[in-house]
């Protein structure tokens, strides 16, 4: 009986060792942490194991809005998505803290890019239950619901959050008839090349001085010799009378 005790404390201690931890993160940390994000409604889904022998679930969603995804990022216009767990030959297996979605759900889910790969950011914590309350749309956290600070944000606040933090385009763009939010590209830098020119008035008396000079010696010059002339002229009428 001992025995039995003791295995059952070693199995609840080692549930708890291998429990997947979430630490409340606000929304523009959430954002800051994410590439991308989506509102999605799950198409279909498919269990697999992986090279490794894990048991996959890979989940496939059709595209209703999208933020900062680019045609790249889907496969035919869907987003897949590949989770750990679900039920394959028989064997089931249970990823504790693992996002699940159910056929023909609504969700807004929050992305990260890594290597060319698309993932969900933070796990479980980028997924997010779409909520209408009193006729307004609302994101409902999957992991912190009932938390009064990143428990539900409105969509309105959530898009405007990500398009300031992005730097989206202000309307979205209709890519395959569906709403898509992109990257505004940043203006280009224009350059600008000065031509270093003396200022006008010093320029042009720069140019006048010389003129002004010679002009003036001349006019002296003439007027002098002019003056010399006559006093040469009236000694030589003097010297004759």
């Amino acid at each position: 009986m001992l025995k039995k005790v003791w295995l059952f404390l070693f199995l609840m201690t080692a549930n708890a060792a291998f429990a997947t931890m979430f630490f409340p993160l606000p929304f523009d940390k959430q954002i800051d942490e994410a590439t991308s994000a989506a509102e999605v409604k799950l198409a279909s889904s498919h269990v697999f194991k992986n090279s490794a022998g894990a048991i996959m679930t890979e989940y496939v969603f059709d595209i209703l809005e999208s933020y900062n995804l680019s045609p790249d990022d889907l496969d035919n216009q869907h987003l897949k998505l590949a989770m750990p767990g679900g039920t394959y030959e028989g064997v089931t297996s249970m990823i504790d803290g693992a996002p699940v979605f159910k056929e023909g759900e609504k969700t807004f889910l929050l992305l990260k890019k890594i290597e060319s790969k698309i993932y969900l950011s933070n796990f479980t914590l980028g997924k997010y239950k779409i909520q209408n309350i009193e006729g307004k749309d609302y994101y409902v956290s999957e992991v912190f619901p009932f938390d009064l600070n990143i428990g539900r944000i409105s969509k309105e606040k959530m898009i405007e959050l990500i398009k300031e933090k992005w730097k989206l385009s202000a309307a979205p763009l209709k890519i395959d008839g569906k709403p898509t939010f992109v990257r505004v590209p940043p203006l280009p830098e224009k350059h600008f090349t000065f031509e270093k020119r003396a200022p006008a008035q010093e320029s042009a008396a720069t140019e006048e001085i010389p003129v002004f000079f010679w002009s003036a010696l001349i006019l002296v010059t003439f007027f002098f010799g002019l003056i010399f002339f006559k006093i040469g002229q009236n000694g030589q009428l003097n010297k004759r009378e």
